[in-house]
């Protein structure tokens, strides 16, 4: 079981999706991120053992955050965080437990195709 204090959270995401918009000066299309939630996450480091079990696999290059359960992670196919970046979310591992505090595992891997 996860134990945070709310004082972990102390970062903001944005989870939402890519979306085809038109360049206002242009006309022609440009993938843009539209964000549909800001949540409030954890980051989460992994154990050299972890790391090292990681390489050679997809999983290799990709980051853990925390956040508390909400149906916005697992519907979402991109995330920025406070960094500026955009992530796409490769895998969220719900909490379904009975307790009243639960939290989702959000696998996030960067993506530089998107533009803000």
């Amino acid at each position: 079981m996860l134990k945070y204090k709310p004082s972990d959270f102390n970062r903001k995401a944005q989870f939402g999706s890519v979306q085809e918009v038109p360049n206002p000066y242009t006309d022609s299309p440009q993938r843009k991120f539209v964000a549909d939630a800001t949540l409030r996450y954890a980051p989460r480091t992994r154990t050299m053992t972890q790391q090292y079990s990681l390489l050679g696999t997809n999983l290799e290059d990709t980051i853990i955050i925390v956040t508390r359960h909400n149906k916005v992670t697992s519907n979402s196919l991109v995330a920025q965080l406070a960094d500026g970046k955009y992530y796409d979310v490769i895998g969220s591992s719900p909490d379904e437990s009975n307790n009243i505090i639960t939290y989702d595992i959000v696998t996030l891997k960067y993506n530089k195709s998107i533009k803000g």
